[in-house]
């Protein structure tokens, strides 16, 4: 791993920023004082995997689509992907996690070119959330083993047993997964702060295991002047930014993207 671990205390203007936030609102999760921010909403899939925009949706059902509504409000679905009503969108499946990796890459673009050039090779603060599975092995782990017809029992059971120590194998070296995190409340919003170049916010390998290469988006980034600050919960289904009035009309702009203007106190879910 060539992203070199920062100290949680790195993060610690934000922790400072959102505990005096009103809870729920988008200054709770990104900090207030940026001239504007954005919701930048990860797409819906259809039956075969394609992107679906929320506003396409939308539309198919009639939906005067809004900053703070939950991808519920837009399909009909509850938060498991089930019908809640007669005409809910059933033609795909709910949102991930995260940006495809495509949308990921353009809205890095559009940050990059937003940045002012800092002093360092890696200008970017970026953290990466502390849940994975992978970053500390262990019994969360289990594989699928496919047993060798023309062994025995006891060799299958040696290579199995093989097989899933090496899968179980933490990702991260232990100064790393032991250090203290940037907590920023909330029982599960804790992370693990790494230094990036570009190449590397627009796709970080965090390590390679047994499962092959981790490259999850992150959760958080900032620049080095934190002149726009982003970011991702856990579990959520769209990525907040803040920035300058040209950076989030950039975003709002963008093809590759689909974002809707927020304010510091707007509440997701709690839509007019």
């Amino acid at each position: 791993m060539d992203m070199p671990h920062l100290p949680a205390q790195t993060g610690t203007w934000i922790r400072q920023a959102i505990d005096s936030a009103a809870p729920g609102t988008i200054a709770a999760q990104v900090p207030a004082g940026y001239a504007a921010y954005a919701r930048i909403l990860h797409p819906a899939m259809d039956e075969d995997g394609a992107p679906v925009s929320w506003g396409s949706i939308a539309a198919l059902r009639g939906h005067r689509l809004q900053g703070a509504d939950l991808f519920e409000d837009v399909s009909g679905l509850d938060e498991h992907g089930d019908p809640q009503q007669e005409d809910a969108w059933v033609d795909g499946d709910v949102p991930a996690y995260e940006l495809p990796i495509d949308q990921w890459g353009a809205l890095v673009e559009l940050l990059s070119r937003h940045t002012e050039p800092g002093p360092a090779a890696a200008p970017y603060v970026a953290g990466l959330w502390g849940g994975y599975a992978f970053i500390e092995g262990g019994e969360r782990i289990q594989i699928d083993f496919e047993p060798d017809p023309n062994a025995d029992a006891e060799h299958n059971r040696q290579a199995h047993a093989r097989a899933l120590a090496e899968a179980q194998r933490p990702g991260l070296p232990a100064a790393v997964r032991t250090a203290p995190r940037l907590d920023l409340g909330g029982g599960y919003r804790n992370y693990l702060l790494f230094a990036l170049n570009r190449e590397q916010l627009a796709n970080p390998l965090w390590a390679s295991t047994a499962a092959g290469e981790q490259r999850q988006r992150p959760s958080l980034a900032f620049p080095h002047d934190h002149s726009w600050m982003l970011s991702t919960e856990p579990y959520d289904d769209s990525t907040i930014l803040g920035g300058s009035r040209a950076l989030i009309d950039a975003v709002l702009g963008s093809d590759a993207l689909e974002a809707l203007e927020v304010g510091e106190l707007t509440r997701i879910g709690h839509s007019a």
